[in-house]
C-alpha cells in the first residue's frame, strides 16, 4: 500500500472545497424558498380569509353580495 501524494491530497482538498460550497449554495436556496413558502402562506392565508368574510356577508344577505358601498356603509365605524 503506497502513501498519499501530495497531489492527491490536494486533489481530495480541492473536492471537499467544491462540496462545501454546493452544501453551502443548497442551503441558501432552500432558506430562500423557506421564505418565499411563508410569504406565500400569509397571502393564501389572507386570500381565504377575505373570501371568509366575502362568503359570510353574502349569508347575512340572503345569498345576495354586498357592493363596496353598501359593505362600507354596513361597517362603517361607530363614531360615524
Amino acid at each position: 500500500m503506497r502513501g498519499m501524494s501530495t497531489n492527491d491530497l490536494q486533489e481530495i482538498q480541492t473536492l471537499l472545497a467544491h462540496h462545501e460550497r454546493q452544501i453551502q449554495d443548497l442551503s441558501d436556496i432552500v432558506t430562500g424558498q423557506r421564505k418565499e413558502l411563508d410569504g406565500l402562506r400569509a397571502r393564501l392565508d389572507k386570500t381565504t380569509q377575505k373570501l371568509a368574510d366575502f362568503e359570510g356577508s353574502r349569508a347575512e344577505n340572503g345569498g345576495e353580495a354586498l357592493s363596496i358601498t353598501e359593505q362600507a356603509l354596513r361597517d362603517k365605524p361607530p363614531h360615524y
